[in-house]
């Protein structure tokens, strides 16, 4: 190594850059790459970790070629232990010995897929699934071409979604979460700026990363220079990098990736959902799975529910018995309004746009064929969840963005860290727009308030309030949602007085920006006297709430969640001066609208009841120590929170 580089810097030393340059560049980066396992992690879906005391480096770089991600160990409890942390990728292990410990280990490894023994003895039998014996580099290269092609084909992912469990459009805990972010996910894409600098940024970025692997440089220097709008399907059905890149991306949810590629997703999802397909027609097409036993068994418990795969879906009219799970997609064009599909003739493929839904119908097992038979149908009824979802929002923004809708839903789903993955993404890629940066600014300091790391969350809320006061003009209606934030994150951080300096500063630039009636003002008063009642300002407080009420009661319907949060503080108030009975009563109004959307096991009902059941008490002359408690306990604030997007 040390020769090649003396030799290359006396070459860059000459007058010119020669061709013999160049090459001793790309001498010099393939042994980098050889010699020190890859750093970065593995952005395709297959991971090949060869375990060998004499590893040839040459035949490294031919294997590249058939998957580019390779890590070399000579250490057995090395690589054993790398091959324990992985959970997104498949691993093939290539080893030249294979001990009966080993073999033992080795069986609890759900992420190996397939092991290869390369040597030159005979084959002996193992007490494996899967594995395979090969005596020379060219039997080795042909069973890892093949094994590879097949993982690819056979990756599958999908969530459940019970529509009738999940009637609440506020709680999107769990799979929901999962199925909007799919269904939401393309639609955003439409409305981000396409420009050449997010290719550019894209391109070097992959070069970088696919350094010494010569066949998928060539493929990013023909996308860089030859890619056009309408080739997006055929980059994708041809198995590039991009497919397997994006795949991966959208499997994992690696929003990083997903922005990068943002202006080829959109692309591709435009060119489906432009194919013309023949009206009055059922197609049925198939797809062959190694399905494990829990994927097994969430699909024949959930028949009669609905299915979506987190991906591009491929399927095919020819079926395959090499496999334990056949699905067969019928699509029933007469019936089917919203399905996108793509179909190609040369290898009776069909490609299902993202976000494609599906029903379980069954899930049988066939003796003649030897495996499970699963039963789907195409349906509409995405749409109409995702319909609902927007609709929600809608009337709870002044305007929206459907990119930072998305981010706003990961939130709700309570994943903090998936969510500030999302924002950062977003905020480092060169699509947001000056008033977008300031947003995100807002809900990465939403984030971190919700993790309890508030002096993160201040940090972003006073960039994204200083942001938006620069801005000209002025967005002086999404500088006070951001200062209620500040407010919100100083009460919580028991800082009472910055806490009402940030609500009253809120409630001067609501003032110049929107009508003194307007909900948001009544969110803040809201806040404002829930930090008044912590003081025993009671007359302050009940000022504070008796605007907001009246403001609710002019814009906002008698059973909205909004007006709920209202009732439970002003019952908190009358709580803390012991007037019980009108407590009660408004603790009851509040739990009477909150059971219209709510699961009955939602934490909020929950604590409704819990605050009635302990009014109850406290009315029943209970001894004044437990009136105490009772009392530390059942003052629960409830905070309004302003979900601006812009």
């Amino acid at each position: 190594m040390y020769s090649i580089v003396k030799g290359l810097k006396k070459l860059l030393r000459t007058s010119s850059l020669s061709q013999s340059v160049n090459s001793n560049v790309e001498i010099v980066n393939r042994s980098v790459l050889i010699e020190q396992n890859r750093k970065d992690k593995n952005c395709e879906d297959i991971t090949i970790v060869w375990l060998s005391k004499n590893v040839n480096h040459e035949f490294i770089g031919s294997l590249r070629t058939i998957n580019d991600y390779i890590q070399v160990f000579t250490d057995e409890q090395q690589a054993l232990a790398y091959i324990e942390q992985i959970y997104d990728e498949k691993v093939l292990l290539i080893v030249e010995e294979l001990s009966d410990d080993l073999c033992e280990v080795l069986k609890s490894f759900k992420q190996i897929d397939t092991i290869f023994i390369y040597t030159k003895t005979s084959e002996i039998k193992f007490d494996l699934l899967n594995f395979v014996y090969c005596f020379n580099e060219e039997q080795l290269i042909e069973r890892l071409t093949l094994t590879c092609e097949c993982l690819r084909k056979q990756t599958f992912i999908f969530s459940v979604y019970t529509r009738e469990q999940n009637n609440d459009k506020r709680d999107f805990t769990g799979e929901i979460g999962s199925f909007l972010f799919f269904n939401l996910f393309k639609n955003a894409l439409k409305f981000l700026p396409k420009n050449s600098e997010s290719k550019k940024l894209t391109i070097a970025k992959y070069r970088n990363y696919y350094l010494g692997n010569e066949k998928v440089l060539q493929e990013i220097n023909d996308f860089n220079f030859n890619y056009k709008s309408n080739d997006a399907l055929k980059w994708f059905q041809n198995n590039t990098f991009i497919s397997r890149l994006i795949n991966k991306a959208l499997r994992t949810e690696d929003f990083n990736t997903l922005c990068s590629f943002h202006f080829y997703i959109g692309d591709l999802s435009k060119q489906i959902e432009s194919q013309k397909h023949l009206k009055s027609k059922i197609l049925q097409v198939y797809r062959c799975f190694h399905m494990s036993n829990d994927e097994l068994d969430k699909i024949r418990n959930n028949i009669g529910k609905l299915i979506l795969t987190n991906s591009y879906l491929s399927a095919t009219r020819q079926q395959n018995l090499e496999f334990n799970v056949r699905i067969q997609y019928t699509i029933d064009l007469n019936s089917i309004q919203s399905i996108s599909f793509a179909e190609n003739q040369q290898t009776d493929e069909i490609l299902f746009d993202l976000g494609t839904m599906f029903k379980i119908i069954s899930c049988e097992y066939n003796e003649n064929e030897q495996m499970w038979l699963v039963n789907v149908n195409a349906t509409d009824e995405g749409n109409h969840i995702a319909a609902e979802y927007i609709e929600y929002q809608k009337s709870k923004m002044t305007e929206s963005n459907i990119i930072l809708m998305l981010g706003h839903l990961i939130i709700e789903t309570g994943n903090y860290p998936k969510a500030e993955k999302y924002f950062q993404a977003f905020l480092n890629s060169p699509i947001p727009t000056d008033e977008e940066i300031a947003c995100i600014y807002y809900n990465l300091g939403r984030i971190y308030r919700l993790k309890q790391e508030y002096e993160q969350a201040l940090e972003y809320l006073n960039q994204a309030y200083l942001k938006h006061c620069q801005a000209r003009p002025t967005r002086l209606l999404s500088g006070a949602k951001a200062m209620n934030a500040i407010g919100i994150v100083s009460m919580e951080l028991d800082h009472k007085n910055e806490a009402i300096e940030a609500f009253q500063c809120a409630l001067k630039l609501y003032s110049k920006a929107v009508e003194q009636s307007h909900p948001d003002v009544a969110g803040t008063l809201i806040n404002l006297g829930n930090i008044y009642s912590q003081q025993e300002k009671f007359a302050e407080a009940l000022f504070c709430f008796e605007r907001a009420q009246k403001i609710y009661d002019k814009h906002l319907p008698v059973n909205h969640p909004n007006v709920a949060i209202l009732l439970n503080n002003i019952a908190n108030l009358c709580f803390q001066q012991q007037r019980f009975q009108l407590a009660l009563d408004t603790y009851e109004q509040a739990l009477q609208i909150n059971q219209r959307f709510l699961p009955n096991n939602h934490p909020t009902l929950l604590k409704n009841r819990e605050n009635i059941s302990k009014v109850c008490l406290s009315m029943a002359n209970q001894p004044p120590q437990y009136t105490s408690i009772a009392f530390d306990s059942i003052v629960n604030t409830e905070i309004i929170e302003m979900n601006n997007y812009y």
